[in-house]
């Protein structure tokens, strides 16, 4: 197990190292300059060039052809992508180009944010749909059955933009039950430890932040959440329909044992793999899909500001930002690898 999972970090340099050559160059094909962002478009073509020059984005992108044709093979070298993955295996992720804050000081107090947002709408979209999968599989082809599966089917239709403006039309704006956006309200006191609102409201053993962090996590959650419980639901039924099927289950109702042990002792157990692999994809497809539901709830986590950044065209911010994201993604799918082994015995990785 220890070299299988030493094994697929080090595989995942390369990958990332990937991810970093793709975001950096369709950053660069997105129109507009960044140094024409910061100064305006009236900005004289001097203040332009002096700008470039202080960023470094007067220099070649990948390689310079023309520094090797003269024999400079360090300036052939010397390139704005070359630089970066430098600073990258450094350690240092750069400052922002408009508020030159380093990202990685930046990333600190937004991750929480984000994380915060994801892990409950995927607690909240397994519960539901874990749930609604294993109802639909034990009561398959009735009116509670078809439900659910309809409702399934529309949480994977309906855009994230769309529910997350109709909720706000209806709990926050109509019914005035739940704030409109943000983390917390302005007059509410939080010592901050973590950065994690709901942590740092239980370790502070801050009541009112707590009820009030849960009130404003509830819209965007639960907007963030449908797709993949959608998902989840229909994976859920199709595997434990398999499994209902196998011999072992029918010797299991012929002994006479509860309807309840029989589907969560026996065949839920068996039919999780393919769930907790969707599960695993989903949690790192909410930290991208976050950027929609941040940006309609004014969220402040890494969704939000990554947006932000590509109108502004700050590129470092954007390059942190999405390397982060895929680092977890990547981390995760190995930690759904490794759980495999624990969840079925007959799993090994050698």
């Amino acid at each position: 197990m220890t070299r299988y999972i030493v094994s697929r970090l080090i595989s995942m340099i390369p990958t990332l190292v990937g991810v970093t050559v793709v975001i950096f160059l369709f950053l660069r094909l997105i129109p507009g300059d960044p140094a024409v962002a910061m100064l305006g478009e009236h900005a004289g073509q001097e203040n332009v060039e002096r700008i470039r020059e202080q960023l470094g984005l007067n220099r070649p992108q990948f390689l310079d052809r023309e520094a090797l044709e003269q024999g400079d093979v360090k300036g052939f070298f010397d390139s704005q992508y070359l630089r970066y993955l430098g600073r990258l295996f450094r350690g240092d992720l750069g400052a922002s180009i408009h508020r030159r804050i380093p990202i990685a000081e930046t990333l600190k107090e937004r991750f929480p944010a984000t994380a915060e947002l994801a892990l409950v709408s995927i607690l909240i979209g397994v519960m539901v749909g874990v749930t609604a999968g294993i109802v639909s599989a034990a009561r398959r082809n009735s009116v509670l059955d078809a439900s659910s599966m309809i409702g399934s089917l529309m949480g994977v239709s309906i855009p994230i933009y769309w529910l997350g403006l109709m909720e706000m039309m209806v709990f926050a704006v109509a019914l005035d039950w739940l704030p409109i956006g943000g983390r917390l309200d302005h007059d509410i006191e939080l010592e901050v430890v973590t950065n994690f609102y709901l942590i740092d409201s239980i370790v502070t053993g801050n009541g009112p932040a707590l009820a009030n962090t849960l009130q404003h996590l509830a819209l965007p959650a639960v907007a963030l959440a449908t797709h993949p419980m959608s998902i989840i639901a229909r994976m859920t039924r199709s595997s434990m329909l398999d499994v209902l099927s196998a011999d072992y289950i029918r010797t299991a109702h012929s002994k006479g044992l509860r309807e309840g042990v029989v589907l969560f002792r026996h065949a839920l157990k068996n039919a999780f793999l393919p769930v907790i692999t969707i599960i695993g994809l989903q949690t790192g497809t909410l930290l991208a899909g976050a950027i929609l539901t941040e940006t309609i709830f004014a969220w402040p986590g890494i969704g939000k500001w990554v947006y932000d950044a590509i109108l502004g065209r700050d590129y470092p911010i954007v390059q942190g930002g999405t390397l982060l994201i895929a680092l977890i993604f990547v981390i995760v799918n190995l930690l759904v690898d490794v759980s495999y082994a624990f969840i079925d015995p007959r799993i090994h990785y050698d």
